[in-house]
């Protein structure tokens, strides 16, 4: 089997060609992003439950996640030569502290506490505007696609020369990723290189070898990826032909599998990809797409992360 080196801690570690783009730093940021979302539930069930020794523990916690991701943004900046503080993972620093914030405002409204309310209240404005602070300098930056990605979170992709099939969970707008990484993935041989979109996906499990340290995460340049409604309609085609078709009318409704799935989305829509989770969303900045089957109506509630539904 053909295979390429990918560069690791131990010197290189050959990999078949078909898994060139499998990424420990994009599985690093999704698994952060998880135990991210773990944590916030488990500091407001603490906080429900008045439980604020353990609920501190939660925190020192979060701060050590927080700390791991900070680490890994700087890795990121510099391999893209950006400042760390425009790394799109600045809203999901903020959520834990901002929800903090906001339990301890409302304790100080309960107990009629209104002058420690209101420092609470001016400390929630102000790290309010930190993080829109942040979200602008990252929008900043991201010059190297004006038009924004074409792919969306939750969508269901092809890769366009090794044919596996995987699910958008994110992007950067431009490869994050290491020299070493970069020659092994051959970025090089694309037309638009390293200044376009690259995808974080979660490749369907069934399409990779089975590597027990590191599940099928991949990081992917754009060009290199398709979905059914993005393919032309065949030439002569008639107008009822002509329309975008979905995943489920092409692939059908076959689910992906991942052992991330559940957690970061809600489940799968109408035209058979995904609905992520609040969390993910709000981490893009974009809205609930909803697409739902003929005779339905309506959906569930979308009040957190997938896995504590």
């Amino acid at each position: 089997m053909n295979a390429a080196p990918e560069a690791s801690e131990g010197g290189p570690t050959v990999r078949p060609v078909g898994e060139r783009e499998r990424s420990q730093l994009v599985n690093e940021e999704v698994v952060y992003f998880i135990f991210q979302l773990d944590l916030d539930t488990q500091l407001q069930r603490c906080l429900n439950y008045e439980a604020y020794e353990a609920a501190q523990e939660v925190r020192k916690k979060r701060q050590r996640v927080d700390e791991a991701v900070q680490s890994m943004k700087e890795r990121k900046a510099k391999n893209t030569g950006a400042p760390a503080a425009v790394q799109r993972l600045a809203g999901a620093d903020y959520a834990a502290e901002l929800l903090r914030l906001r339990t301890e405002m409302q304790r100080a409204v309960e107990a009629e506490d209104y002058a420690t309310a209101a420092k609470y209240r001016d400390l929630l404005k102000e790290l309010e505007t930190e993080a829109k602070k942040a979200a602008a300098l990252a929008a900043e930056w991201d010059t190297t696609s004006p038009s924004g990605p074409v792919l969306r979170l939750g969508q269901r992709v092809l890769h366009k020369q090794l044919g596996y099939r995987g699910v958008v969970v994110g992007w950067d707008m431009r490869c994050c990723e290491s020299e070493d990484w970069i020659a092994a993935a051959r970025v090089g041989e694309c037309g638009r290189g390293i200044s376009q979109p690259f995808y974080h996906l979660l490749v369907d499990a069934r399409d990779w070898e089975y590597d027990p340290h590191l599940p099928p995460v991949a990081y992917v340049p754009e060009e290199l990826l398709t979905s059914p409604e993005l393919e032309p309609p065949a030439e002569g085609a008639a107008a009822a032909d002509a329309k975008p078709k979905s995943w489920a009318e092409v692939y059908g409704t076959d689910p992906l599998q991942h052992p991330y799935l559940y957690i970061l989305f809600l489940g799968m829509d109408g035209r058979g990809d995904y609905v992520p989770c609040r969390q993910l969303r709000d981490r893009y900045n974009v809205q609930r797409r909803d697409v739902y089957k003929p005779g339905q109506e309506g959906g569930e509630e979308d009040d957190g992360a997938a896995g504590g539904k």
